[in-house]
């Protein structure tokens, strides 16, 4: 049940996502009917660019119950669902590094503030909501694989690995003994696709990433909270705008 749930929340926000880049690139190739000419025609020949992103995540943990879930000391509790949430505008930059014609490797740093939600649902009826709120600093390194250039525009596809650690927010109230304990690191592997649209200026690329954490977010402490659950791994789909600079 838990399982067909999240997928059908993620494919939901998955189709909403697609619908706006859709959206972005019809508008930008009506735009682009005006001026047949070619913008910025050496800038994949550079080895090196820089530039910023924005962008806005939707986040679900998956969840292992453990075999204590239903051991007669968790016996008030009839489920533990992770919620899905929606991030505010993450901030991030760029450095792009040319290693063939279609294949460059990017560095994109990333501050975000985030909070992620798991729902207890206990017998009585009564629901709780653990809470964990944080700010943390990501460094995805990936590799970004490019279509041939047509006219001002070059679809590509993106993937890679992303470690992130907890740099602030409310890390100390969540090692207190009535909290879900979460670890302040993770990994994850991250794929996409996305589309380079060059203007006179600057190259604007709109990109949908998907991540899928590798390792166990549980906190190694043992708490009524944790003790129900034998593994949490992030998962989430974001929506990235990014702006590179066009020397």
């Amino acid at each position: 049940m838990q399982s067909t749930h999240f997928r059908s929340k993620f494919d939901l926000y998955c189709k909403k996502v697609t619908l706006i880049l859709l959206l972005s690139v019809v508008g930008t190739q009506a735009f682009g009917q005006r001026d047949r000419s070619i913008n910025l025609p050496n800038y994949d020949n550079k080895w090196l660019h820089y530039g910023f992103y924005l962008g806005i995540e939707s986040f679900q943990y998956r969840l292992k119950y453990s075999d204590l879930f239903v051991s007669p000391e968790m016996d008030t509790v009839i489920s533990i669902n992770p919620a899905v949430t929606y991030g505010p505008v993450n901030i991030g930059f760029v450095v792009n590094f040319r290693l063939a014609e279609f294949l460059n490797l990017r560095l994109v740093p990333k501050f975000g503030i985030n909070e992620r939600k798991i729902e207890y649902t206990y017998g009585s009826g009564n629901r709780e909501t653990q809470i964990i709120e944080a700010v943390t600093m990501s460094f995805p390194l990936l590799l970004k694989y490019k279509s041939v250039r047509r006219g001002n525009y070059r679809m590509y596809l993106i993937g890679g690995i992303n470690p992130s650690v907890r740099v602030g927010g409310k890390k100390d109230l969540n090692k207190e003994g009535d909290k879900l304990i979460i670890k302040d690191s993770d990994i994850a592997i991250e794929f996409g696709f996305g589309l380079d649209v060059y203007y006179p200026f600057f190259k604007f690329s709109p990109e949908i990433r998907f991540s899928r954490g590798i390792v166990n977010n549980l906190g190694s402490e043992s708490n009524f909270y944790n003790k129900g659950i034998d593994r949490l791994t992030s998962n989430s789909i974001s929506l990235f705008l990014y702006f590179e600079g066009g020397r």
